[in-house]
């Protein structure tokens, strides 16, 4: 196998739930070292289903065997002063730490960006929060359902005339754990040139607003427009939408009017094509609900399977609204060879997600499993920090590790 992307890499991912995780997982997936440090509890990661069985051991939480693969774990109570100066000592070693503890327990913890770089000022730390650094709101707690109302990204999902919704599955703090990796890659790109490390401040809250840059804050910045909810429909065009079919839903884009005649012709060129509101299918979503009439009982006399074949034949663009099991069982990911199999000592044998992309010459790798809770103490805390047996054990008995 050639060498990894990020090989040589030595990364410390800590604080808690998907942000870090992620972050640590594309780190580590392109064969960075990163050393995973938990509570002695174990991080809430852990404690997420499902679970095999419904037995909720925090060593076969859904969330852990998906985001902790590929990593080393290692237990420390940074509330306790020994804890967190194990801690400064393993930034020592690292990289970069990529986390997404609160500023405020930072400094009080004394393991902020300055703590830990004044004895390694090659040291890169990307820290994930809601809102970010130089704010008033730094210390407020937030998470994905925060981050994704206060972004203004809520405002325009969901029904018109319904309360907002957010972006389920947690998606802000993956976004955020993307972002922090990105982050991290280009301070460390900049420390190539200059040799210092420095501080990567990601806001989820900012990573949301970026999406409504496209054109939600254009519209309004030169237009003073406020755009709403469109629930199934995308607004400014027609029909740009998910359509209900005899067996589930289905996503219709004709924005070429080529496309929309074709469309039209199949259906038999009935009369309500010469509607006169359709003529300019930029304003045609003031009457949605009327055109939509006209059109819609054909979708729902046909499977998603006929308008496929349809819609691929005349060259309109597309797409099934696929359910989990179908996408499990898609040809498109088997063909890419996306599902990687892993084998567990205590969760079993199970599948789980490849490769968000693919590179060529230095190739994502599933290199080994996720580790049980403070698999790795005396590796880590051994075999770089130094701590002989006699000391790991003592820690052990005074709760800083388990």
């Amino acid at each position: 196998m050639p060498e990894s992307a990020l090989s040589g890499l030595k990364v410390v991912e800590a604080g808690d739930f998907i942000s870090p995780a992620y972050g640590g997982k594309l780190l580590a997936d392109l064969g960075a070292d990163v050393i995973k440090v938990e509570p002695p509890a174990g991080g809430s990661i852990r404690k997420h289903g499902p679970f095999p069985g419904d037995d909720a051991n925090i060593e076969t939480g859904g969330l852990h065997l998906f985001l902790d693969a590929n990593k080393r774990s290692v237990t420390l109570d940074l509330e306790s002063s020994e804890g967190a100066q194990l801690f400064r000592d393993l930034a020592g070693w690292a990289d970069i730490v990529i986390h997404n503890i609160e500023p405020g327990r930072l400094e009080r913890l004394g393991i902020r960006y300055e703590d830990l770089s004044s004895d390694s000022p090659a040291l890169i730390m990307s820290s994930i929060t809601v809102f970010g650094y130089d704010t008033p709101y730094r210390d407020w707690k937030g998470s994905a359902l925060t981050a994704t109302a206060a972004s203004g990204l809520s405002q325009r999902i969901g029904d018109p005339g319904k309360a907002p919704l957010w972006i389920p599955y947690c998606a802000a703090d993956f976004q955020g754990g993307l972002h922090g990796a990105i982050a991290a890659m280009a301070a460390l790109q900049a420390r190539r040139a200059t040799g210092e490390g420095q501080h990567a401040w990601v806001s989820i809250v900012e990573v949301l607003g970026n999406y409504l840059g496209g054109s939600g804050v254009p519209a309004f910045v030169f237009g003073g427009l406020t755009t709403t909810r469109a629930g199934t429909h995308m607004p400014g065009f027609y029909p740009w939408e998910v359509a209900e079919t005899a067996d589930g839903y289905f996503e219709v884009i004709t924005m070429v009017d080529a496309q929309w005649r074709r469309f039209v012709e199949l259906m038999g060129n009935p009369e309500w094509g010469a509607d006169e509101r359709l003529q300019n299918r930029w304003t045609a979503p003031a009457w949605r609900d009327e055109l939509d009439a006209y059109w819609h009982p054909w979708m729902k006399e046909r499977t998603r399977a006929e308008l496929w074949q349809v819609f691929r034949d005349n060259h309109i663009a597309f797409q099934p609204v696929q359910t989990v099991d179908e996408i499990v069982a898609s040809p498109h990911l088997e063909a890419r060879g996306f599902w990687q199999e892993i084998e567990h000592p205590v969760a079993g044998a199970y599948s789980t997600l490849g490769p968000p992309f693919r590179l060529s010459a230095t190739p994502w790798e599933l290199r080994f499993r996720p580790p049980l809770l403070g698999e790795h103490n005396a590796d880590v805390l051994g075999g770089i920090l130094g701590q002989s047996p006699a000391e790991l054990e003592r820690l052990q008995s005074a709760g800083v590790t388990v």
